[in-house]
Parts: structure tokens; sequence; C-alpha cells
């Protein structure tokens, strides 16, 4: 199935840094995502950082409120970070990207509830812990239901290249009630048959490289002596992915 986008499809940078989302303004994206510690998947980050972010860029910000990289049903101790979280940033007005799950791997939708009376001026993001669900597809229904306005997913799989025919029959499912914004190893050279294949109106991708560590100095780490945590933009695959999009009409 062929479809017809109205609207150029929207482009979000994963940032950890106020470098790394300058590189993506540069570009033209349509938004910024900030986390910390990408390695795990992207925890909440420091109010410093985002604050820093939002005076850098004139692109709309949005905030992983993330509180332990152990998966995604949560301790009470998490919940309450999170939702501490997710009042402070939402007195912002930024847009939230959360989520949680139950113990059987469906929403934890009064989490998800709690979320939206704290934040009520807040767009609020499912994120990938659709992707960790017992049922993806129930997933969507279930957001829709609680008053989610996005969701992020690969499909249920590590790539979304994999995840295409989930994530074609979740976009489908969603309709209008709900954006589906692709994620996972996203590329300049698979963007255009993630969208194309899905009818996906948003992708969403971190573009960062390691930069080696001078092993000269102290390593901050005792047990990973040489080990390197530096990185830089990437600004190549930004560029490369807005091109493609671009080249292909869909942007």
């Amino acid at each position: 199935m062929a479809y017809v986008w109205s609207m150029g499809v929207q482009v979000e940078v994963c940032v950890t840094s106020v470098n790394e989302a300058e590189a993506a303004a540069a570009y033209g994206v349509d938004s910024v995502e900030v986390c910390t510690w990408l390695a795990c998947g992207g925890l909440t980050p420091s109010s410093g950082l985002v604050d820093a972010v939002r005076s850098a860029v004139r692109a709309p910000v949005r905030v992983l409120v993330r509180p332990s990289p152990n998966g995604f049903v949560y301790s009470p101790a998490e919940i309450h970070a999170l939702l501490t979280d997710a009042e402070i940033f939402g007195g912002g007005a930024m847009g939230l990207v959360t989520g949680a799950l139950g113990e059987d791997g469906s929403l934890n939708a009064a989490l998800m509830r709690s979320v939206k009376q704290l934040a009520p001026e807040s767009e609020i993001t499912f994120h990938r812990a659709i992707d960790h669900a017992s049922d993806p597809l129930m997933i969507v229904e279930a957001c829709v239901e609680v008053g989610v306005d996005r969701i992020l997913t690969s499909g249920g799989t590590t790539l979304a290249v994999d995840g295409i025919p989930t994530l074609k029959a979740m976009i489908e499912r969603a309709g209008e009630r709900c954006v589906v914004a692709i994620a996972g190893g996203v590329t300049p050279s698979n963007v255009v048959e993630l969208v194309e294949r899905t009818g996906a109106l948003e992708v969403h991708f971190a573009a960062q490289r390691a930069i080696p560590a001078n092993s000269m100095r102290a390593s901050l780490i005792s047990t990973n002596a040489g080990a390197t945590f530096l990185t830089e933009p990437d600004r190549a695959k930004i560029e490369g992915v807005t091109n493609a999009l671009v080249k292909a009409g869909l942007r």
C-alpha cells in the first residue's frame, strides 16, 4: 500500500547534551528529546541540562522521564521518582516521554493517569516500554483510553526494520487518535523504507558517536580502566536522515 503525506514527516533527535541539540537544530529537525545515559536506552536528565537545551535551541523540547534502567515494572520508590520528575518538568509544559508496565506486561494505566494529572499542559508520549509489552497492539488501545498523545516504538523488536509489520498495524490501529513515531535504528539508508512501508508520520533517532579517550589520563572508574564515554554529535547522520526524506518527497 502506498501512503500519501499531506505534511512532511516529522524528525526528532534524542540528545544528551547542548552540543547534540544544537547540531540537530542546525539541520532543521522538528523536535529534540532530552535524556541521559543513552547506552541503557535513556534515563531522566537533570533539570539543569533540560534548561540549557531549551535556552540553546528553538525546536520544541521533550523530556524523557524514566527513573531506572531495570525494565519498566517500577517499584514504589521508582514510581515516586517518576511522578516527581513528571510534575517538575510538566510545570514547564514540556512534552513528557514516559511509560510503565504491569507485571503481566499490560499498560500501567493508573501511573499514566497520574502523570496526566500532574502535567495537564504537557503532551504525553508513551515510550518504548511498549516494545516490552505482552501485546503492543493492546497497549495502543490502552494508551488512547488514558489520553496518551503519542507513542514511540520499534514495533516490539530491537530494530524498527525488523518490526515493520507490527509498526504498520500499530499505526493503523492508532489512526488519528494518537501519533505513532518510529524509533530503533533509524538511519539514512532505511528511513525512507520505514516511512513508506508503515505510513509513519514521525521518526526518532539518536545521533552521537564515541570519541577516543586520552589513555594517559586517569580513568574515573576503577573497574573500567581505559573505557571512554566521550561523545560528539553525529552531524552526518542527522543530515543524512533529513536529506533522504527530502529527496523522497516525504519532507
